[in-house]
């Protein structure tokens, strides 16, 4: 296991890796951290600083300089800013005289030199002389490297007593399957349940275990970077944030420490999540998204059903993280934060929306969807479009032709959206033109609801007679549907430990659209079971959008009520 940290270590990089995981773990041995880093101020010299005890010794200030990997030669003093020996310098000189809160003045003060790597040979009589320089009664120097930090990452975070053998094993064979994405997650799935399981839910073991969670989900990113494959890294990143959120979120009307230190923990997942979901779409997805069947192929499938499934669901994660930008722009919306960090979030929003239109467009088997649950990512798809101003004439162009090749797939028996679960069902679907088949395989549908409900919220009307001729002619025998939160739903959602959720069946698209419209969104009125969900009420309502697709629940129909104002 040590040997497991160590490698996860020396892969971090400092910023934004290395010192996000040193607070926690000086906080989680005990240290007050009193420092953390901070964007645009100037920290001279000191990343992090800490003040407390370690392993009984006495009480001492800790400040730290972090480097990422290995120290060399050229790290130490090779006329970079971030070189070693120039933070060093500005600890001593600056830091220390002017910048150390008060009431540590009169403390021992430990300058740490931490490292993800080793000290290098190379280097190792310029640093031993500079601290037999600079050592006084009350200044002394140390290196946590990465032998000592993954030890102290084994003792404080992942203690036998907290981290049982069992889930040592989980987390060695996850990472040992990440080339099988399936069986890595399958496995660190066991480990995520293992270690957010309570019988009374402390604060104080959740914050451990939500600690173990984050560097657990460090560990297997880093890997799967380093191995050059994210698909494990992704879907256990929305798992761990899902169970971290059924975790967190009875402490987050709380002002307590150790509730609010669940709560910056949580915000720490969140934001790994995003990084792990960005680095898998800006590395392996939307480069190639302008370039003709290029992702397509890259899927290397056996059958056309491989590439229906895998670019919807791609379609899917880039309109969740569209959808998360989005979101941000509008939690910063007067708030008096920084107008520039909110317009580089609706930016960032506004290009996810144009890399789906190129995935659209290069790749037109998103216009036939073969499974009718693939509602569920048409309608992430379909909620960035309409969020976005400038998409909705593209998103009315996807869903006119994806309407036009199902009615022609009905017409020609071929392979028009259908319950079929299986991907072997998949594969041999239809397996014939008779109409108890059609009927068996199209008992029910949330796919034409949804997409008539965009159709009539956006004024769509070929769109909407589409539909209409759709279910007149081939599907006069299935159940539309819609789906809704119930009282159920804030216990299971996050967790989907069991089915929940109200659906209201029997909807009527042959209707006019203002019609279907209140018929719809009249039950979103009558019923406080999503406004009272708590993604919703701490203003977090993208967890849902990813419980929705990590599994495959459909999107609440609530989602859409601030298209109708």
């Amino acid at each position: 296991m040590r040997l497991i940290i160590r490698e996860y270590l020396a892969s971090l990089r400092e910023r934004n890796e290395l010192d996000v995981l040193l607070p926690d773990l000086l906080s989680q041995m005990g240290l007050e951290v009193f420092s953390k880093p901070g964007i645009g101020n100037r920290q001279y010299g000191v990343d992090v600083a800490a003040f407390g005890s370690i392993d009984g010794t006495p009480a001492k200030v800790y400040l730290f300089s972090i480097k990422a990997g290995d120290l060399g030669r050229k790290d130490w003093n090779n006329g970079a800013l971030q070189d070693l020996q120039p933070s060093l310098d500005e600890i001593l000189g600056v830091y220390i005289p002017t910048h150390l809160p008060i009431q540590y003045k009169d403390y021992p003060i430990e300058i740490c030199i931490c490292l993800g790597g080793d000290i290098k040979e190379e280097v190792r009589l310029n640093i031993n002389t500079y601290e037999a320089t600079h050592s006084t009664d009350h200044i002394s120097f140390s290196e946590w490297g990465g032998e000592r930090l993954s030890l102290y990452i084994e003792k404080f975070f992942l203690r036998e007593e907290l981290l049982p053998e069992k889930c040592h094993r989980l987390i060695r064979k996850s990472l040992a399957m990440i080339d099988e994405p399936d069986v890595s997650f399958k496995h660190y799935c066991k480990l995520i349940k293992l270690l957010s399981s309570f019988e009374n839910q402390k604060a104080s073991e959740m914050l451990i275990a939500l600690r173990q969670l984050n560097i657990c989900l460090w560990i297997l990113y880093a890997w799967c970077r380093e191995a050059g494959n994210l698909e494990s890294a992704f879907l256990s990143s929305e798992r761990t944030l899902l169970y971290a959120w059924s975790m967190s979120k009875d402490f987050f009307d709380k002002k307590d420490l150790t509730s609010r230190n669940i709560q910056n923990i949580f915000f720490n997942i969140q934001l790994l999540k995003m990084r792990i979901s960005g680095d898998f779409l800006e590395t392996k997805v939307l480069p190639h998204v302008n370039k003709l069947y290029a992702l397509s192929n890259a899927i290397v499938p056996y059958s056309s059903v491989d590439v229906n499934l895998k670019l919807f669901d791609i379609a899917g994660r880039i309109a969740i993280d569209g959808l998360w930008f989005f979101w941000h722009a509008i939690r910063l919306e007067g708030s008096g934060a920084n107008e520039e960090i909110r317009r580089e979030a609706i930016e960032k929003g506004q290009s996810y929306c144009k890399y789906l239109k190129q995935l659209i467009t290069n790749n037109p088997m998103l216009f036939t969807p073969y499974k009718d649950e693939h509602a569920i990512d048409i309608s992430l798809v379909s909620l960035l479009f309409a969020i976005d101003s400038e998409s909705n004439d593209d998103l009315h162009t996807w869903l006119l032709y994806m309407m036009q090749q199902i009615e022609y797939l009905f017409h020609m028996n071929g392979r028009y959206p259908s319950n079929c679960r299986s991907y072997y069902e998949l594969l041999e679907h239809p397996i014939d033109d008779s109409q108890e088949y059609k009927e068996e395989s199209t008992q029910g549908s949330i796919l034409y609801p949804i997409i008539s409900l965009f159709a009539a919220l956006l004024d769509y009307d070929d769109v909407y007679q589409l539909v209409q001729k759709i279910k007149s002619i081939y599907l006069q025998h299935s159940t539309f549907q819609v789906w809704y939160p119930d009282e159920t739903s804030e216990k299971h959602y996050y967790l989907y430990d069991e089915n929940h959720g109200a659906t209201l069946s029997h909807v009527c698209v042959e209707r006019e659209k203002s019609v279907y419209l209140e018929e719809i969104f009249k039950e979103c009125e009558n019923s406080k079971h999503f406004e009272n969900l708590s993604a919703v009420r701490y203003q977090l309502d993208p967890i849902l959008l990813i419980a929705s697709r990590h599994y495959r629940i459909p999107v609440p129909i609530n989602f859409f009520q601030g298209l109708k104002k």
